[in-house]
């Protein structure tokens, strides 16, 4: 039992120490792209997903609370 234990743990750092030099391989590369690129002024955000373009909404309830009028608090959703 101690034997598959060692060798478990060798087996994950050589993939580990694989791993890590596939990255320092690719690094240069991530940070030229991240250098290379100005912005005319700084940016709070980023946006890595395309634009989702949805027209459709539903209202739907939610629960109540003691500051909500009679109906309860109602929620805009996406579909």
């Amino acid at each position: 039992m101690a034997d598959k234990e060692v060798y478990d743990d060798a087996v994950e750092e050589r993939v580990i120490n694989e791993e890590y030099k596939i990255w320092k391989k690719n690094t240069p590369f991530l940070y030229d792209l991240v250098m290379t690129h100005a912005l005319e002024w700084p940016s709070l955000t980023v946006q890595w997903l395309p634009d989702v373009n949805r027209t459709q909404w539903r209202l739907q309830p939610g629960p109540k609370a003691s500051w909500t009028s009679e109906g309860g608090l109602w929620s805009l959703l996406e579909p």
